[in-house]
């Protein structure tokens, strides 16, 4: 198994390129918990995440920049600092977020997301 910096890379190596959806599903485990910010947690695993992304992307009209600023690796626990620049079908938005993600086995089991506008 590769190691927890070497997944998280990869994983946010997807995300960069606006593949959110294969990175779920590469990279999260079948019933991995979402949640965004003090909002309950999102049950359902990876297949109501990728219904969840589904439903938000066809609102995007264009992807400006999807920017990684920096990620930090602990122990089984990573995070990842983004910027997204989007063009939605109520106009632009640039929001900030940081992804907490605790990992098991090669996969992310939990997944938080700490966003500001």
């Amino acid at each position: 198994m590769e190691d927890l910096k070497t997944l998280e890379t990869k994983l946010n190596a997807l995300i960069a390129k606006g593949e959110m959806i294969a990175a779920v599903e590469q990279y999260h485990s079948d019933n991995c918990i979402y949640q965004e910010g003090n909002q309950p947690p999102r049950m359902g695993g990876k297949k109501v995440q990728k219904e969840y992304l589904s439903h938000l992307f066809k609102t995007v009209k264009t992807v400006n920049a999807l920017t990684l600023h920096g990620q930090s690796i602990g122990d089984g626990i990573t995070m990842s600092e983004w910027t997204f620049d989007l063009t939605t079908n109520n106009g632009p938005i640039v929001w900030n977020e940081v992804h907490t993600r605790r990992w098991k086995d090669g996969k992310v089991i939990s997944e938080r997301y700490y966003t500001a506008g």
